[in-house]
Parts: C-alpha cells; structure tokens; sequence
C-alpha cells in the first residue's frame, strides 16, 4: 500500500478551522517565562520575565487515562489535560510556556487556574487547531 497525501482545499481548511475556534467558549492567556540567571558582577539574582505570548479562545477539556495506578499504597487516577487555541496563532507557544484561564463560562472553577505546556499535538493533514497537552501547576499564581 502506498500513502498518497489527501488534496485538502484551502475553502475546506479555512471552514474546518474556523468551526473548531467557534467550539472554543474559554479565554486564556499563555505566558512565555524568561528563566532567572544570576547576575555575577553584583552577585544578585536578576528574576526571570513573563512575556504575554497570546491572548484569546481556547478550549480545554480532560481526556481520560488509563484508570487507576496503585503507587506503593496508593491509587492515582492518570488523565491528559488538553489545550487548544486557533491555528494560526504566532508565535506557537512551546514547552514549559504558561497557560493562566481567563473565562471559562462552562466551568467557573477553572478561572485563574495556570498549566504548564507539556508538549504539542504535530501530527495527522488536516490540523484545525493548535492543541497541546497541559500540567495544573497546583496553585493560582
């Protein structure tokens, strides 16, 4: 069998991506963190920066893992935090980025959440959004 890639139309491309932003009714802010560095001269530390990389829709949902673990005596329950914003957002945010929500209209209790970019989704012809996987940071910050 040989792969032959599928002809997408941009007409089809432009529809598929702008129906997938319309699905997305949270707002979010992603951050791009300066790592702190050390100052020799002064021997002071310089604090690391948060530059504003985007603002706007997205969508976040959880996807089930694999169920229970048991680790030494306890159960943990996995599951995969999903982001996604509009594909042509530029810059493409990276790992180790920070995500803060904004709204979140179907679920109150996200807002003001932060997560962590983990990786990003690169794969498959027909990408409608950016999507990421993401880590709660534990705390508002």
């Amino acid at each position: 069998m040989v792969y032959e890639p599928t002809d997408i139309s941009s007409t089809a491309l432009a529809y598929v991506r702008e129906r997938a932003t319309g699905m997305m009714n949270s707002v979010c802010r992603i951050e791009r963190v300066k790592r702190p560095s050390f100052n020799q001269e002064t021997g002071t530390a310089v604090p690391g920066q948060k530059t504003t990389i985007y603002e706007g829709p997205c969508r976040i949902w959880e996807v089930s893992g694999g169920g229970p673990i048991m680790i030494a005596e306890d159960e943990v329950v996995t599951q995969n935090t999903q982001l996604s914003i509009p594909w042509g957002t530029n810059p493409v945010p990276e790992r180790d980025d920070e995500v803060q929500i904004i709204e979140a209209p179907t679920d109150f209790s996200l807002v003001g959440k932060r997560f962590a970019i983990e990786s990003s989704a690169k794969a498959g012809d027909l990408r409608a959004t950016r999507r990421f996987n993401v880590t709660y940071q534990g705390r508002n910050r």
